[in-house]
Order: structure tokens, then C-alpha cells, then sequence
């Protein structure tokens, strides 16, 4: 009995004093959640003359004042991209009034997000994604996943892409969130690949390479916005290491 008291007391201080190493999918894990921007809250429709009126605050409750992005992994084969903002109406969402997109770089390769609560105004038909017809039902939370994007040469403002394919968002009313899952495979990423800021002809005319902005079917770059400009890099983890070199 007493040597196995000792024993147990050597096992649980070597449990103590051990490393205490993040779990998957934690802030600092490889693959967790990473802070790839920013931007200040309260500064929705700064780009009109709604700045400095009592009417910008509306975009708080309405859910477009974006405060920050994060990339990260939800599992070894989905990406999720994170949208934070100041608050989220009760319900979620505006359905169909307010819209969000997200440009990004995978892998050299130009991939686009955008999505609303409910959009059937544009999801069920969308002619610049080349979709339409037939009509189709995008369901809740729909996020339109986009590529081989190109400015389309007979209108101003209009990017036209092709549709890789549509994933459903969580809304997450508690921690102002709308989590994006986004398949490696539908935007051609593995490990090692690099997911990096980008911007299309829409996005940085507003201003960054995430913005918020009111919608029907589409979007003006003159209503009231809210940009936020994504300045970091994401790596999906795993993929081969270099070696090194011996002298």
C-alpha cells in the first residue's frame, strides 16, 4: 500500500507540473481560430452622410458593424471563416436586407463569400454566378462560395463569378458571430495552403475586404457600409515541412 501511495503522488505531481498544451481547434492550436482583422465598432455608414447623425447607430442592432474576422479550422476537412460584429439582431439576422462579403485569396486563387440570413432574393436565381435557371431553394443562412470572379465588362460595380457551390452560416445571436464552414475541397485548399486577404472591384470600393451592406438584389457601393480590411494570412495546417539543409 505504501508503494503505491508514493507512486500515485509521483504520477499526479508529474500531471501538475506538465505543459498545459491547447486543444485543437483553441486559440494558438494549429488550425484554431485566428484574428486575421479588425475594425472600430460604431463606424457603419461612415462612408455616407449618415456619419455623425443618430442614424448610424442603426447599424448595430441590424448586425453590420463589423468588428473582426477570424479564420480557422472546424475540422480536418472545413475551413470556418468568422464574421464578428457589435450585435446581431434577436432572431439572428435581417432576412434578406442585409448581405456580407468576404474576398479571399486561396491558394493564389480568388474565392468570394457572400451571403445573407435568408436570401432568396439572389440565391434562388442568380444570373451573375452564371445559376439561373432553374430557380432553387438556397435555405437559411445561405453563403454563395464563389471563383473564377471577373469585372464584368457592360456594368459598373458587377463582379460576375462561377458558382463552386453553398454552405449554411451560424448566426449566433450570444457572441455576435456568423460562422461560415466552408469545405477544403469546393475552394481547392489541402494542407499548407495559404488563405490570404484579397479584395474584388466591389469590395474595395467600399473599402476593404470584408464589408457589410444593405441589400435587395444587388448592392450599391453608395449605401451606408461598413468595411473591414483583413491584413493577415492563414495558413490550414499540416503539409510537408522543408528540410533542412546539413552544412
Amino acid at each position: 500500500m505504501k508503494r503505491n501511495t508514493i507512486i500515485a503522488a509521483v504520477t499526479a505531481a508529474a500531471l501538475l507540473a506538465a505543459p498545459v498544451l491547447p486543444a485543437a481547434g483553441a486559440p494558438g492550436a494549429p488550425g484554431g481560430p485566428k484574428t486575421v482583422g479588425t475594425d472600430d465598432e460604431g463606424d457603419w455608414g461612415a462612408n455616407t452622410a449618415l456619419a455623425g447623425t443618430p442614424a448610424q447607430a442603426a447599424g448595430g442592432p441590424t448586425g453590420q458593424d463589423l468588428v473582426e474576422a477570424q479564420i480557422g479550422m472546424a475540422d480536418a476537412k472545413t475551413i470556418n471563416f468568422v464574421i464578428k460584429v457589435a450585435s446581431l439582431p434577436p432572431i439572428g439576422g435581417v432576412p434578406e436586407g442585409v448581405r456580407y462579403v468576404w474576398s479571399v485569396d486561396v491558394g493564389g486563387e480568388f474565392v468570394e463569400l457572400d451571403g445573407k440570413f435568408t436570401n432568396y432574393s439572389r440565391g434562388a436565381c442568380d444570373p451573375t454566378s452564371g445559376q439561373c435557371p432553374p430557380p432553387r431553394n438556397p435555405g437559411m443562412q445561405p453563403f454563395l462560395v464563389r471563383g473564377n470572379c471577373r469585372a464584368d465588362p457592360n456594368a459598373s460595380n458587377v463582379t460576375l463569378c462561377d458558382e463552386l457551390g453553398i454552405v449554411q452560416a451560424e448566426f449566433s445571436t450570444g457572441d455576435g458571430t456568423i460562422t461560415i464552414p466552408v469545405p477544403l475541397e469546393l475552394v481547392g485548399a489541402k494542407p499548407g495552403t495559404k488563405i490570404a486577404p484579397a479584395t474584388s472591384q466591389f469590395t474595395s470600393l467600399i473599402g476593404g475586404s470584408l464589408v457589410s451592406v444593405p441589400s435587395a438584389f444587388l448592392s450599391l457601393t453608395g449605401f451606408p457600409a461598413d468595411a473591414l480590411i483583413v491584413d493577415k494570412t492563414f495558413k490550414v495546417p499540416g503539409g510537408k515541412k522543408k528540410s533542412r539543409k546539413k552544412k
